[in-house]
């Protein structure tokens, strides 16, 4: 009976693509790594050449009702078992010689190549297989007489199933390539972002202690040995802390909040009775993570228009508490307010740097306003994701 030719199945390729090599890796170690999923390459192959086998005796059927179904099978699934075999050497064939743009010319002359030399085995085996179950074939003869007419029989069939294995392993490596390219992609962003973040943080240090410098530097013309000596205490302490979360964007609130303390006893020892500083902050939101120094300028911003541009006493606010899912963070003080445009003039380095980097930090999920409260004075609010720290932090 002549038998079925088999047909190319479409998830050929599932397991022989996991785990590829780069492209520009050795061909050898990649067709290594198909062999492996040759047990998997049969089994998908074995599924075609029980179809086919099934056809085969249904069709026999018609003629001969005596016709044996493992007839069919030995004439059909070797041949299906074939192509398992080979697979990988076609893969590995696709994956170095692409048809792409400019190179199809030469990657074509190559499979076909690969296709003539693959067909002549298949051919052979089908020649022995008619030979061993008494299948008869066209005509009679030798392998050598008989092997072009089964390559001309099998020619389409076999371009088929060669051209089915090529077309998928190509898109399966170009969904990795695909893959591995917006992975870089989003580490690039991922570390423009870090960086950026980093330039930030590195900005305010040296604003802030040219501005803390500033204010030792009029307390040593007044001569007062006391008050600048607790100064630069206080400035010997803050670098130790600010070098300490040097690396970490985000830190537990209770970081920060030390941090202002130690910031806010400088300037009480600048300004002495004028300031007066009135704490609100709710104890649960301590554990909460917020951005390393974010709330320093705004506190430097409160002192600066609020307080030092008046001879009389001043008043500043922290307030911190927790609502639902949202950190609520607020600075406030007593001072004039802002005046239109106070912006786009020069000197609000730290407000412009909190603003870049919460927009770094949390995108569209954060609120940031600085506006004039009714009774006077400014009102700095953050309001941010609550996220709780590890308790790891915690402990550090």
């Amino acid at each position: 009976m002549e038998s079925t030719s088999p047909v190319a199945s479409p998830v050929l390729l599932s397991s022989a693509a996991t785990r590829r090599p780069a492209p520009s890796a050795s061909a050898l170690p990649a067709l290594r790594e198909l062999v492996r999923s040759l047990p998997w390459l049969m089994l998908i192959f074995a599924v075609p050449g029980i179809i086919t086998a099934s056809h085969t005796w249904f069709y026999a059927q018609a003629k001969d009702p005596t016709y044996p179904f493992t007839r069919a099978l030995v004439m059909q699934v070797p041949p299906w078992q074939y192509w398992a075999f080979v697979t990988p050497l076609i893969l590995a064939l696709g994956r170095r010689f692409r048809l792409e743009r400019g190179v199809w010319h030469r990657s074509l002359a190559v499979h076909l190549t690969s296709l003539a030399a693959v067909m002549v085995p298949y051919a052979t085996l089908i020649y022995f297989l008619s030979r061993a179950v008494g299948e008869r074939l066209n005509s009679d003869g030798t392998l050598g007489q008989l092997l072009p007419l089964l390559m001309a029989k099998y020619v389409v069939t076999s371009l088929l199933i060669y051209g089915g294995i090529v077309a998928i392993g190509s898109a399966v490596e170009y969904h990795r390539r695909y893959r591995e390219g917006e992975l870089a992609q989003s580490q690039l962003e991922t570390r423009l972002v870090h960086a950026q973040l980093d330039a930030l943080r590195a900005q305010l240090h040296p604003h802030f202690l040219f501005n803390t410098l500033n204010a030792i530097s009029v307390l040593v013309r007044k001569q007062d040995t006391t008050g600048s000596i607790r100064m630069l205490t206080g400035v010997s302490e803050l670098l130790r802390m600010a070098l300490n979360s040097t690396g970490r964007q985000l830190v537990p609130f209770h970081e920060d909040v030390d941090f202002l303390e130690r910031y806010l006893d400088i300037e009480q020892t600048r300004f002495q009775d004028r300031l007066q500083v009135v704490r609100a902050i709710d104890p649960a939101t301590l554990s909460a993570l917020v951005p390393s120094l974010i709330l320093q300028p705004l506190v430097e911003n409160a002192i600066k228009h609020g307080l030092a541009t008046r001879s009389g006493a001043g008043r500043v606010e922290l307030r911190a508490s927790r609502e639902g899912a949202r950190l609520v963070l607020e600075v406030l003080d007593d001072g004039p307010g802002l005046a239109p445009g106070w912006d786009q003039h020069d000197g609000c380095i730290g407000v412009a740097n909190v603003r870049a980097r919460l927009h770094q930090l949390y995108g569209e999920g954060h609120v940031f306003t600085l506006e004039n409260r009714s009774g006077g004075g400014v009102r700095a609010r953050l309001e941010l994701p609550f996220q709780a720290a590890s308790s790891e932090a915690l402990a550090s």
